[in-house]
């Protein structure tokens, strides 16, 4: 996941509210252990281990990290929120609920559903990406982009060409 920060300097502060925003986004369907672990990977990026009660416990607010986050740029705003998409998916499952709050982070930092929309696809093709670079099977690739992620067999066919 740190491959989408790239360009991106962040601050100690802004890795905090991400892992923070990340693990708000987990509680909503009970955090699972691939959730947990996506996060350590990222907190790692500052050097340290990640204290998820820590982190946990000092709880997330979007309008707060909404602040935080606009300090760093419209580029930061999108790779967290594609980060978040991110971790919907690392549990196997996504629910309504999950997206829901993915679109109030996207309010209150003032993404509108057209861009979010857009970031959805985004992280949908990184997933498929990096599924792709294990499997040398273009149409299972195919396969799990449009039935399993929900991309067009246009976007898909765009990751492929690449």
């Amino acid at each position: 996941m740190q491959e989408l920060y790239e360009g991106i300097e962040l601050t100690a502060t802004q890795t905090e509210w991400i892992c923070r925003g990340l693990l708000d986004l987990a509680a909503v369907d009970g955090i699972d252990e691939s959730e947990t672990e996506l996060v350590k990977e990222f907190y790692r990026g500052t050097g340290e281990d990640a204290d998820i009660a820590a982190l946990r416990a000092a709880g997330f607010d979007v309008e707060k990290a909404a602040k935080v986050f606009q300090t760093g740029g419209k580029a930061l705003v999108e790779a967290f929120l594609v980060s978040a998409y991110l971790l919907i998916y690392a549990d196997g499952k996504h629910s309504d609920q999950e997206r829901t709050r993915i679109g109030k982070y996207a309010e209150a930092m003032g993404v509108d559903a057209t861009e979010l929309e857009s970031l959805h696809v985004k992280a949908r093709l990184y997933l498929l990406e990096v599924f792709a670079e294990t499997l040398r099977n273009r149409e299972v690739v195919k396969a799990m982009g449009i039935s399993e992620l929900g991309l067009t067999e246009a976007q898909v066919s765009s990751l492929m060409e690449d």
